[in-house]
């Protein structure tokens, strides 16, 4: 325990710093004053827990020093110092709540250290108590902020007890639709902790009821004086911020909302919409401020619908192992979703579910490693630590990009797997002739096997027919020549093999996700 000694003599203070063994005893002399208003000033400073004083000294005397110490914080204990004739001094001191005196002329280390020791047990056990008073109390506290939480849900839920907790919550009279009937005031809060530091179990220390809005987000509501402006939340806000950088130091996503002051009860379910508003807002924000605010006028987003026509598209790609067209469409589902603002909560499980179907066509189309996809992409619930759409967006992109690295891993394995001399026969002629009108008669003939049975034969060995791999071909060498940008859309598709544009276009369209034109646009 930290001692300061008080005297304004000097051979008193020096005499007590040097001739006493005070760390053997479990102390530490952490400083001395002149006179108890020096003395005060330090107390804080030096984190003081047992003051030894003076009496009679200038500017404060030992007896105002002792007053001051009974309106700090914290329990902080005196011993008094003095001489022959201060007794009535002595037994005002003890008054006040000195708890031993010692006399200077008979002073001696040891006595001191008994009338200390003694001292620092009695502090112990008065810090103790108070600390078990204040977990009593924190405990209570948390206990009916709990019930009055409940009840103020099942409140919004279905509107049962609203005479009770207006009175509660306002201290009004039960006539709460008239807009001046509250004699208090409340003021909401969105607390939005993160992913990774859940709100369930906290006790919130001030607040009267906590609502979840969200898994990782809450609604307080905090007591203000009743007649506070606006303005009130904001400096709430503030000091919610400042508690939340202690608790929530370690959570990367943690951001506070101030909300508005209420007035009555019915002022609840318009403040729960407008946190409701801030978590999306900041979902879709490139703003990561701790603190965000959101004006009362503020309206809602309407529902957008979510762009199940592009993510076809890209699942179509995947059964059609067309890299290029799933990582473009995988961007423009990103670009409609940032530009529709669906809620989060639709958000997130449209997303999981195409990384799921995606995984479902890539394993039958034989993709390499789909496990390990599954796992880092699929499985346990993998996306609930995006906390904005920004994560989301890289998220899908990584994704779609190992599968890309997937499929490059099959269209090396497949050039190898048949050894049949008939199938290695027929695709160098498919790849040497794409650009002609064949067919699976032509096929046929080449290989000089009747067209049923090279049918049968190379959709067995390959797991596509003869025709899919032939327009597959065709729409790689198409993409290669769309992408070096020399040719027009009707010679590209002479080139490949199509009478005519439309035809190509069509094709294309249904192959690559997307028409010839858009994927000449860079993304």
């Amino acid at each position: 325990m930290n001692v300061l000694v008080v005297d304004d003599e000097p051979i008193i203070r020096q005499g007590l710093r040097e001739l006493v063994d005070w760390e053997h005893f479990g102390f530490t002399y952490a400083g001395d004053a002149e006179d108890g208003l020096e003395a005060y000033e330090l107390i804080d400073t030096l984190h003081i827990d047992i003051v030894i004083t003076d009496l009679i000294m200038p500017r404060m005397d030992g007896l105002a020093l002792i007053r001051k110490l009974k309106e700090c914080s914290r329990p902080i204990s005196s011993v008094v110092l003095s001489c022959m004739d201060d007794f009535t001094y002595v037994k005002e001191a003890m008054k006040l709540g000195a708890k031993d005196y010692i006399l200077k002329p008979t002073m001696e280390p040891e006595s001191l250290m008994d009338i200390l020791v003694g001292v620092k047990g009695d502090l112990e056990i008065q810090r103790n108590e108070r600390r078990e008073q204040g977990l009593r109390e924190l405990e209570l506290a948390s206990t009916l902020q709990m019930q009055l939480s409940t009840r103020l849900h099942t409140y919004l839920q279905s509107g049962v007890g609203e005479a009770e907790l207006q009175a509660e919550l306002f201290g009004a009279s039960a006539d709460s639709s008239r807009a001046d009937a509250a004699t208090g005031s409340l003021v909401s809060l969105l607390l939005h902790t993160g992913a990774s530091a859940a709100t369930t179990g906290w006790r919130w220390t001030g607040c009267l009821a906590a609502l979840p809005l969200a898994a990782d987000s809450v609604l307080l509501l905090m007591p203000v004086a009743a007649a506070v402006t606006d303005s009130g939340a904001l400096a709430a806000a503030a000091a919610l911020e400042r508690a939340a950088q202690v608790r929530l130091a370690t959570a990367p996503d943690w951001f506070i909302g101030a909300g508005v002051v209420l007035r009555r009860l019915q002022d609840v379910q318009p403040a729960a919409a407008l946190h409701a508003q801030q978590l999306h807002e900041r979902f879709y924000g490139v703003s990561r401020n701790r603190r965000i605010m959101l004006a009362p006028e503020a309206a809602s987003t309407p529902t957008a619908a979510l762009p199940y026509d592009i993510r076809s598209d890209l699942l179509r790609c995947i059964v059609h192992d067309n890299s290029e067209g799933y990582l473009h469409h995988a961007d423009v589902l990103c670009a409609r979703l940032m530009e529709q603002r669906p809620e989060k909560e639709r958000v997130l499980p449209f997303i999981q579910e195409l990384l799921a179907l995606a995984a479902g066509y890539a394993r039958e189309r034989g993709y390499a490693e789909i496990e390990r996809y599954e796992e880092l992409f699929v499985h346990n619930k993998a996306l609930h630590p995006c906390a904005s759409f920004e994560q989301v967006k890289l998220f899908l992109l990584q994704a779609m990009s190992m599968l890309s690295e997937h499929q490059i891993a099959l269209e090396n394995d497949q050039k190898h797997r048949s050894n049949n001399p008939f199938i290695r026969k027929v695709l160098t002629y498919m790849r040497e002739n794409y650009a002609s009108p064949i067919s699976t008669s032509d096929m046929a003939d080449h290989v000089r096997l009747s067209r049923s049975y090279l049918s049968d034969l190379y959709s067995k060995e390959m797991g596509e027919s003869l025709s899919e791999t032939l327009t597959r071909i065709r729409m790689e060498e198409a993409k290669r020549r769309l992408r070096a940008g020399e040719m027009k859309v009707y010679e590209v598709a002479d080139a490949v093999g199509f009478p005519d544009a439309k035809t190509f276009a069509k094709t294309f369209k249904r192959v690559v996700g997307c028409s010839p034109k858009e994927f000449e646009k860079p993304n």
